[in-house]
Formats: structure tokens, C-alpha cells, sequence
């Protein structure tokens, strides 16, 4: 059975969706796109949906969130592409905990994806890919550095591109280095989306007031407790801290 508290702060993550899609639905962003949030509003509203088993686990996928962007004005390669569309995704599991009191991990899962794609004028297909996971913990030991939550660019997205043929040119893509960076959810990680690649949009929704509420609230429960660990690690707060920071920084002393 659901934890009483954890019911009421799910419905209030719901509720920023609803929030967060109103103010996108002003902005022109396709229905389709809105329509995919559907999905994770039902999920968090449901009692029985308990993706981790736990009375506090909470989770929501989304996917196929488009927004179509013109990218003439930036910088780019190659130039002749300006119109490309952006497809986000993510999948995250957590479990509740009181983030006014204490520093915890807010998420158990998390994998996003960010897919750009465009055409060039002979309808050559080219794609960039983005990836922020949190790593698996107590897995098979690897060689290379694992921040529990990090970027990368390329991704296993790519595979499925480079079978199909499509032409990667003259990049080279390698499995590392991977990034250590703060958590996101769905309305962080929109946020992040939209204001490095779609400026004009970010720059109205920064009039929103919606938008700008339901944007705190997720920093508040994604990037606080991250920052606070790292100033915990140095001493600049007393605050309890569940988190090690080794694990958002493994090279930090």
C-alpha cells in the first residue's frame, strides 16, 4: 500500500505536469508532444503504481517529446541544415524523503535522452545525441570514471543511426568522458532542453509564471540536494547528508 506522504507528493508532481503542459500548450508546442506527458500524470496519480515495490517509490516515463527548432542562427555543422527537431525522453524512479530536512539521492533510476535531428538540402540524415544516466551501482566494476549521474554525447542511441547507414562524417565518437552533472526530472531536464537549444522559446517561458513556479520546485528536489552534498563535502553546512559525495565525484578528495 502507497505511503500516505508519498501519495500527497506525487499528486503535487502531477500537478506541475498538468501545470508545466498549460503553459507549453500557450507556447504552440504540438499536441502530440503534450499528449506524451499524459502517460506520466496517471502514473504518479495512480495508488498501485509502485515501480520500486516500496510504499515511497515513486516513477514516470515519457517519450517522443518533440519540438521542432530552426537552427539557421546558430553555429553548426554542417551548415546548410535549418530545421531540426528535437526529441526528449526520460525514465525516472525515486523514492520519497523529506528534502527540506535532509541531503539524499533523489533519484534511484534515471535515463534521459536528447535526439536532434535534421536534413540536409539532398535529404541527408543527421542526428546529435545527448545522454544523462545515473549509473548503476554495484554492478560489474569498469575502468573508466562513473560519476553516479553524467552526460554524455553519442549514446547507445547512436547504434541503431550508423545500422541503418546514415553517415557520421568525420566525427569520432568514443564511450567517454563522462561528464559528472546535477540530476534532472522531466521539468529540469525540459528546462535544460529548450535553453540550450531553443532560446527564443526558453525566453518566453522565462515571462511564465507557471513555468517559472513548477521550474524551482523541481531545482529545489534535483539541484539543491547535489550542490548541498559538494558544499557538505567542504564544510559549509551541517546539514544531515545521506549522499556521498564520491559517488557524484569520484575524483574529489
Amino acid at each position: 500500500m502507497i505511503n500516505k506522504d508519498n501519495h500527497t507528493y506525487r499528486i503535487g508532481l502531477a500537478e506541475e505536469l498538468r501545470m508545466l503542459q498549460t503553459v507549453l500548450d500557450k507556447h504552440r508546442v504540438e499536441k502530440k508532444s503534450l499528449g506524451a506527458i499524459d502517460n506520466a500524470i496517471r502514473k504518479l496519480k495512480d495508488k498501485t503504481h509502485l515501480p520500486l515495490a516500496t510504499p515511497i517509490s515513486w516513477g514516470y516515463t515519457i517519450k517522443g517529446f518533440i519540438i521542432n527548432i530552426n537552427v539557421s542562427d546558430s553555429i553548426q555543422y554542417p551548415k546548410m541544415i535549418k530545421e531540426v527537431s528535437l526529441n526528449f525522453g526520460i525514465d525516472v524512479k525515486g523514492e520519497f524523503y523529506d528534502h527540506t530536512k535532509e541531503i539524499r539521492d533523489p533519484f534511484k533510476h534515471l535515463e534521459f535522452n536528447l535526439v536532434i535531428e535534421g536534413k540536409s538540402r539532398k535529404g541527408k540524415e543527421h542526428i546529435l545525441s545527448y545522454h544523462l544516466d545515473r549509473h548503476i551501482q554495484g554492478g560489474k566494476p569498469t575502468k573508466e570514471v562513473h560519476p553516479i549521474y553524467h552526460f554524455q554525447m553519442g549514446g547507445r542511441k547512436l547504434g541503431s543511426y550508423k545500422s541503418n547507414g546514415k553517415n557520421f562524417g568525420n566525427h569520432l565518437i568514443l564511450d567517454n568522458p563522462r561528464f559528472m552533472h546535477y540530476p534532472m526530472d522531466f521539468i529540469t531536464g525540459l528546462d535544460f532542453a529548450i535553453s540550450n537549444f531553443d532560446s527564443e522559446l526558453w525566453a518566453k517561458l522565462k515571462k511564465e509564471p507557471f513555468y517559472i513556479k513548477v521550474l524551482k520546485k523541481s531545482q529545489e528536489r534535483t539541484i539543491k540536494p547535489f550542490i548541498a552534498s559538494l558544499a557538505s563535502h567542504f564544510g559549509f553546512h551541517n546539514l544531515k547528508n545521506d549522499w556521498n559525495t564520491k559517488d557524484i565525484c569520484p575524483q574529489i578528495l
